[in-house]
């Protein structure tokens, strides 16, 4: 198994619990992350083994007091940290505060190229396989590239607006288009496709269009 992305580990709500027990710095048992958890010792352990696989955190070992076994503990992997900060209820309400003044769509889709810009940083010839997805991480989307398509996964889009998810979703490939126009690649965002149930999200990158020349409108499909 490949190392866990921060939004993948907490991504889990029991997942995260352990996470923010460890990460007052002391070494806990099973036991401890259960107890923190509020779950069962049973339902915790698995959780423990897929962190401990991803690197997440680490076991430690102490000696025996006396003539036992020794015991267990676990604590976070060096480099590791729980974000402190959620801005979770804060999108929520400025997503529904763009919803009720009736932002025009292509008025949401200038935001949000102009966000990818900045998010790209200073102009120029980038790595996009690896810049476009530390810029969507930014805005709590789980993203990769592979060839030609953009696959977001855990995407937030249900989180912050359930209602209309579409919103949320029709951003991020804004997002998406103003990290491609910023990198001068002459790229676009062509077809997309939303499973919203399963939280993820495909963009297929089209290569027929250079800087400067307009974009053509992607198709959109959601299951």
């Amino acid at each position: 198994m490949s190392n866990m992305s921060m939004l993948e580990a907490v991504a889990d709500p029991v997942r995260l619990r352990i996470l923010r027990r460890l990460s007052e710095g002391r070494t806990a048992s099973l036991a401890d992350l259960a107890h923190a958890a509020g779950v069962h010792v049973n339902t915790v352990r698995p959780r423990v083994a897929e962190l401990e696989e991803t690197a997440v955190i680490e076991r430690v070992t102490d000696p025996p007091a006396g003539r036992g076994r020794p015991s267990i503990g676990y604590r976070l992997a060096a480099g590791w940290s729980v974000p402190t900060s959620d801005f979770r209820g804060l999108a929520q309400l400025l997503a529904t505060v763009a919803l009720r003044a009736r932002a025009r769509p292509r008025d949401l889709r200038a935001v949000g190229s102009e966000w990818g810009r900045y998010l790209h940083g200073r102009p120029g010839a980038h790595d996009i396989p690896a810049d476009l997805p530390k810029a969507l991480e930014q805005l709590g989307f789980d993203a990769r590239v592979e060839d030609s398509t953009v696959r977001l996964e855990s995407c937030p889009c249900r989180l912050v607006l359930p209602d209309h998810p579409e919103l949320v979703c029709d951003l991020a490939a804004a997002v998406t288009q103003g990290v491609l126009d910023g990198s001068g690649s002459g790229l676009a965002v062509g077809e997309r496709e939303h499973d919203v149930e399963r939280r993820t999200c495909r963009i297929t990158l089209v290569g027929d269009r250079r800087p400067g020349t307009p974009r053509k409108r992607p198709r959109d499909g959601r299951r």
